[in-house]
């Protein structure tokens, strides 16, 4: 429990840098994170019986890494990249697969079920990253504002952009926090023994309970308390917020099982040991991943 905690202070603080800073500091991270997650997915598919065309899955996490830090000029703003719409993600994503089996043909050690494998490292985690791209460069663009501090403008689009980031993140952390003091505290029906046996139903109500609690406190912070040329920020109603917030925490828990799930099907406890006392970064992720989508759609709809 100690090493627990004591590993999740750097990370949480890592992860607050990321958000408020934004720019190159956003950009070097999730390219960071893209790339650790896919290393440990295809070694841990790799070494347990999963082969994987190797090349082909690092190619296409390098190609995605470098979209993030290519969309990022210095005055911490993002490139007008008019040209990279999803229709042209999806055709890149296609020419990838085709390349995936071009090479699998070519080599005497890949078979169809290589290929299989290398497209589900493009799909998990790395669909998901894209996702994030496409949830952050969305945001519409708004130049008017003050500086927060040094190489930071507090505009309208950095505060939306700090929404969007706090809702991938916090529901989902403090879903993860609550459900596992609680359900290590009270839980006694288990949730899904053959899949993970240490949830429990306590758990998983309890962090929809903090999925809440977490949309609510940003509602509460952003609505109507952040002037910005002439205006306040003004966001979608309270109810929005907390609905949200439960359908993430959810949402996160299904992020959690999948990965319990694959990590069960590759017969290993944990995607790494970077971590002490929470496995590798996936393992860290893999309730995060599963929010990126939603933070995602329900944005695109104004719902929040």
């Amino acid at each position: 429990m100690g090493k627990r905690i004591l590993v999740a202070i750097p990370i949480v603080i890592i992860v607050a840098l990321a958000v408020f800073l934004q720019g190159w500091v956003l950009a070097v991270f999730v390219a960071a994170l893209a790339c650790m997650c896919q290393y440990e997915i295809v070694r841990a598919m790799d070494s347990n019986g999963k082969p994987v065309v190797k090349t082909m899955s690092f190619i296409f996490t390098g190609i995605l890494a470098l979209l993030f830090l290519l969309t990022y000029q210095q005055n911490f703003e993002y490139y007008s990249f008019t040209w990279l719409t999803p229709t042209v993600v999806i055709a890149l994503f296609v020419i990838l697969i085709m390349a995936t089996f071009i090479v699998a043909m070519f080599s005497k050690k890949h078979t169809i079920e290589s290929v299989s494998n290398t497209i589900f490292t493009f799909v998990y985690p790395q669909m998901f990253f894209i996702l994030f791209y496409f949830l952050i460069l969305n945001v519409p663009a708004q130049q008017t504002g003050a500086e927060w501090f040094p190489g930071v403008m507090l505009t309208d689009r950095y505060i939306r952009t700090l929404i969007l980031l706090l809702m991938v993140f916090l529901p989902a952390m403090f879903s993860d926090t609550v459900a596992y003091f609680i359900g290590k505290a009270f839980g006694k029906t288990k949730l899904c023994p053959s899949i993970s046996p240490k949830k429990t139903v306590a758990g998983c109500v309890a962090g929809i309970v903090g999925g809440v609690i977490a949309a609510v406190l940003i509602w509460l912070i952003f609505d109507n308390m952040v002037y910005i040329a002439g205006h306040y920020i003004e966001l979608q109603p309270f109810i929005n917020y907390a609905i949200s917030g439960a359908v993430l925490a959810i949402i996160s828990q299904f992020g959690d099982l999948s990965a319990s799930f694959i990590k069960r099907s590759l017969n290993i406890k944990d995607f790494g040991k970077i971590l002490p006392g929470h496995g590798g970064i996936v393992d860290r992720m893999d309730s995060v991943l599963f929010c990126i989508p939603v933070v995602f759609l329900i944005s695109t709809m104004m719902f929040i």
